[in-house]
């Protein structure tokens, strides 16, 4: 007899009667919800250890691989700690996401099992559910996609936290990757909140490598072979500099002339540098290349301005 046939039965039977149903009812019914929840209990706590420790393992033996590679290519000790900080993060992330998603599952399929052990006819629950479901997917398509795309963002690793991105919809530093949506931080201090799905294109500053980039706007009237002498100079003199190896990947290249007009010719400098320190190189490149025109009386040309040109 189930509990719902046991609170119903007549008070006419007595007391003695109603406490004797109660007692068999827990010696059968009873002890079996108390199996499935603990059973329940048990296979969550051994998920969440084979989730962990299967996480664990990918870690270590990615970051062994890591290690191999990076020693065999010759690449600098402080981008692979970079890249094993980041591959850590990600498993981390990965490992809270999968335990949540296990534990949620075991939960109802422990409930239905409690339900039905209690007399409670399941069927039409689960019919219910399943209507409900299919109602809660139709409606919740966006966020459905959401998870998805973040769930293919963390398992492809394309951006982490600290990472400097441009999001489509907003540019900055990464503070917060989630199923749903990634947190950016721009440059003017604003926080933005980002939908997963909403993204089409990614674009990684930090990842793999940079190019510093310096366009310059010279006065048409220098010589072209004086600009070209103080530029290869400022070139060979930042390849060599101690100071700045770590972050350069020599050599420091130097275009021709790019464009040129009745005011102006532009002249371009490049070099490879460590991702997320391209603005630093840029910066110096800046600095060095002043100087060299200083001392070498070339002028830059003097900015454009609408009214004149139109003039």
């Amino acid at each position: 007899m189930d509990l719902v046939e046991l609170l119903s039965a007549p008070s006419t039977e007595g007391a003695l009667s109603l406490a004797d149903r109660i007692w068999t009812w827990l010696l059968s019914s009873g002890v079996t919800v108390v199996i499935i929840i603990v059973a329940a209990l048990i296979l969550r706590m051994v998920a969440a250890w084979l989730i962990r420790r299967f996480f664990r393992t990918m870690r270590e033996g990615g970051t062994r691989l890591s290690s191999m590679t990076s020693a065999m290519a010759g690449r600098d000790q402080r981008t692979a700690r970079m890249a094993q900080q980041r591959r850590a993060q990600r498993i981390s992330t990965l490992t809270s996401v999968s335990v949540n998603i296990a534990s949620i599952v075991i939960g109802i399929v422990a409930l239905v099992m409690v339900l039905s052990a209690l007399g409670v006819n399941v069927s039409p629950l689960i019919a219910s559910l399943g209507v409900a479901g299919l109602a809660a997917g139709i409606g919740a398509q966006t966020i459905i996609k959401d998870m998805i795309a973040g769930m293919l963002i963390l398992f492809e690793d394309i951006v982490a936290v600290g990472d400097t991105v441009d999001f489509e919809y907003a540019s900055g530093t990464v503070e917060a990757v989630s199923l749903r949506a990634t947190q950016i931080r721009a440059l003017d201090g604003t926080l933005w909140t980002v939908r997963n799905g909403e993204v089409i294109r990614i674009g990684n500053k930090s990842r793999g490598f940079a190019t510093a980039v310096v366009t310059l706007d010279i006065d048409s009237g220098a010589d072209n072979t004086v600009v070209s002498t103080a530029l290869a100079a400022v070139a060979d003199d930042l390849a060599s500099d101690e100071a700045w190896a770590d972050l350069i990947d020599p050599p420091v290249e130097v275009s021709g002339i790019l464009s040129v007009d009745g005011a102006r010719m532009q002249r371009r400098v490049t070099v490879k540098t460590v991702a997320g320190q391209q603005w630093a190189v840029e910066m110096e490149l800046r600095r060095r290349i002043r100087i060299a025109f200083r001392a070498a009386e070339i002028d830059f040309a003097l900015p454009r301005f609408e009214g004149s040109a139109k003039a």
